[in-house]
């Protein structure tokens, strides 16, 4: 029984929700021409633009090519439903990703590490031999089959600069914890981007969090440029011998990386783990930092929320106030697509040694002198609207100017809603496991949603988990269809066919809910229309 809302694909039966992503939602269907159990994954966006249709087209053409390999996703087949929007059908992956297994498991055993890494690699080195390049390695991407295989997916980043394609980039569209150091310069894609990317990936299901990325899991260019400066630590019970090779592949500079998959590939198939190899002795756990000061750690990414730790790579402490000051202005700023990505506790390393400590100090203190250099630039770069505070009341509807005339959502019984007295105009909004976040933008500029209702948290789902809360009964109620489509105001309410128009619900981030904030708003918006202007507020 396909669930309310379901898109209608001819040839197939949709029977729910698997996920959902940055850029559509993917469903479990089945295709009836051969009685199959397939993932149907239908773009959020409409294809309107040449851009958007070629986007599309290189998912479709890089995916379908490779779709032989043992460990890439199969391809079956593709379209566009009349409503515009692309869709694909995919091999339905039972076992979920290996951020999936790091979430409940925790670390992965070294040998299991290396075996994914040779699998994957060999998929990579047949996809760069027909030119292509993914782009999006991580551990979100690489999905268990009904078999129990390891399967590479998601090629929607993927570029064929050998056939000419579009290989533009932009920083929103890295996940940042697994991007190579040159993709935050917006270089050109090359295939030394992917040996970084699986030696990240690789190093997090080992660790626990990927390499070289904030424990916050919310950082901005600065942070993430001085963090690639830094040594990549070894870890506890991993032999050193496979933590050299993915230090290898992840060396800052391309042209001293690992030259390429296939090389990796090669280098780990060499180690042979099973015929034991020397493991790295365990280190002592490094002290906690004071509550004021935000440890260095990396840890996890896409959204995932994730536990903190007083891990910090090689244990170094930020030394003095002014750096632990620098990292917190830093940390606190917006973060960028997919933030959060891999979330499974670390065990702290701390290295031990006269020489080392003074290696250590001396990174500790270039790294501070690098924030430094930029907390005034990105002071003003990442200072708060000033169309609404960021702070939760004590009541537990933000300090938000809001009004009650006029406003549908105030109709439902219990939830205290309101509307806010000024537009509230976002971006495009990011549900990695439930950690929402949706960059809040000026209504005059072109954006995809707007706030139609405000309410605080109903008292018995406290919770910044999306996927949580947007079940909750009255919150369904607020952001029902039907109170934001009475909630348009003036053209707005005769400009497009209803079956467009569309509601998503914004909990405070994990970051937010941990500083107190209790609000969640109701957005709305038109499938497929990035436009400037105001929907529900004059």
């Amino acid at each position: 029984m396909a669930e309310a809302g379901a898109v209608a694909v001819p040839g197939y039966e949709v029977s729910g929700v698997l996920g959902q992503g940055g850029f559509g939602i993917v469903y479990r269907a089945r295709q009836l021409a051969v009685d199959r159990e397939v993932a149907l994954k239908v773009d959020n966006r409409v294809l309107i633009s040449e851009r958007d249709r070629r986007r599309f087209m290189r998912e479709v053409t890089s995916a379908g090519a490779l779709s032989g390999h043992p460990h890439v996703a199969h391809v079956y087949d593709a379209g566009v439903l009349p409503d515009g929007r692309p869709y694909m059908v995919l091999e339905l992956c039972p076992g979920g990703s290996l951020l999936d297994r790091m979430r409940a498991e925790g670390r992965l055993a070294p040998a299991e590490v290396a075996d994914i890494g040779i699998r994957i690699a060999d998929a990579l080195a047949a996809a760069h031999a027909a030119g292509v390049l993914h782009r999006d390695i991580k551990p979100a991407n690489i999905l268990i089959n009904r078999y129990g295989n390891v399967v590479l997916s998601d090629f929607g980043l993927a570029t064929m600069p050998s056939l000419g394609g579009e290989v533009s980039v932009t920083r929103e569209s890295l996940t940042p914890a697994y991007a190579p150091p040159e993709a935050f310069e917006l270089t050109e894609p090359a295939a030394a981007g992917d040996v970084y990317s699986l030696a990240a990936t690789l190093y997090a299901l080992l660790s626990g969090r990927p390499p070289r990325f904030p424990e916050s899991g919310v950082a901005n260019i600065a942070v993430i440029i001085a963090l690639h400066r830094l040594p990549i630590p070894d870890i506890p019970d991993v032999p050193v011998e496979l933590t050299a090779v993915l230090r290898q592949a992840m060396a800052t500079d391309p042209g001293q990386r690992t030259p390429s998959v296939a090389a990796l590939r090669d280098a780990l198939t060499d180690l042979r783990l099973d015929r034991g190899v020397r493991p790295a002795a365990p280190r002592p756990a490094a002290p906690p930092a004071p509550a004021t000061a935000p440890p260095f750690a990396a840890p996890a990414v896409a959204s995932l929320t994730g536990a903190s730790s007083p891990y910090s790579p090689h244990g170094v402490p930020p030394h003095s106030p002014a750096g632990r000051e620098a990292v917190r202005a830093h940390q606190t700023s917006p973060g960028l697509r997919s933030m959060a990505e891999t979330h499974a506790p670390a065990t702290a390393a701390a290295s031990t040694g006269t020489s080392n400590s003074r290696v250590f100090a001396a990174v500790a203190v270039a790294f501070v002198i690098l924030l430094l250099a930029g907390v005034g630039v990105m002071y003003l770069e990442n200072r708060p609207p000033a169309t609404g505070s960021q702070q939760a009341a004590p009541g537990g509807i933000e300090e938000v100017d809001t009004v009650t005339a006029a406003c549908p959502a105030t109709k439902v019984p219990g939830a205290r809603a309101a509307c806010v007295k000024e537009a509230e105009c976002w971006g495009g909004v990011l549900s990695m496991a439930g950690d929402a976040t949706a960059k809040r933008i000026g209504c005059e500029e072109s954006h995809s949603w707007e706030t139609f209702a405000i309410a605080p948290l109903p008292s018995d789902s406290l919770t910044y988990d999306m996927t949580a809360l947007e079940k909750h009964p009255t919150v369904k109620k607020v952001c029902a269809q039907a109170v934001m489509l009475d909630s348009r105001y003036g053209d707005a309410r005769a400009s497009t066919s209803r079956a467009k128009w569309r509601t998503v619900v914004l909990p405070p981030s994990k970051e937010q809910f941990d500083k107190g904030m209790r609000t969640y708003r109701c957005l709305g918006g038109i499938l497929g229309s990035e436009r400037p202007g105001t929907l529900f507020r004059p």
